[in-house]
């Protein structure tokens, strides 16, 4: 537990020092994010987004079980933490913001995340993970499907549309 806490606090101290706001700095904290206010993106404690992370907790899931079978699951628990905070990390350097705002043209607007909403999309990733602990491998894909389509369709965004469009964005020439 101590470990945990002290990736937790780790996470908030880079994004405090990444000067993240704690909360949205539009004045209005809700649990999810409803309407497609650009100034709100990835600033509530839950989006659609959030969905993208369950997706994102159930393959790491998966894919420690596969590349460690033998490890016990709180040490592959712990890993996905680990990850997923470095993941919010780096999602709210300069850098990335900047290329996921450029090259998201048909994806909603992106000024990076708030510490609430980053906390938040750790304990999803989190949760997807347990949750891929409880569900046989069919049903973890058909889950992941699901919340893709449907972030894909509610917000014209998911995991495969951001991949293509930060790769054809790499891409010399691509338009």
């Amino acid at each position: 537990m101590p470990v945990v806490i002290g990736v937790l606090a780790a996470h908030v101290l880079w994004l405090v020092l990444m000067d993240r706001s704690l909360v949205c700095p539009c004045g209005v904290v809700t649990l999810w994010q409803t309407d497609a206010d650009p100034a709100q993106n990835s600033q509530q404690f839950a989006d659609f987004y959030s969905l993208l992370h369950v997706v994102y907790g159930m393959g790491l899931c998966a894919l420690l079980g596969w590349l460690r079978p033998h490890w016990p699951v709180a040490d592959r628990a712990l890993l996905a933490l680990l990850s997923s905070t470095l993941w919010e990390v780096i999602e709210n350097t300069p850098w990335v913001i900047a290329l996921l705002d450029n090259v998201a043209n048909a994806a909603p607007d992106y000024d990076g995340d708030s510490i609430l909403n980053s906390l938040a999309d750790t304990g999803f990733a989190m949760a997807g993970f347990w949750l891929a602990l409880r569900l046989p491998g069919r049903w973890i894909l058909a889950l992941a499907i699901a919340l893709e389509v449907t972030v894909t369709v509610a917000i014209n965004d998911g995991l495969l549309l951001a991949t293509g469009r930060v790769l054809l964005g790499l891409w010399p020439g691509a338009s």
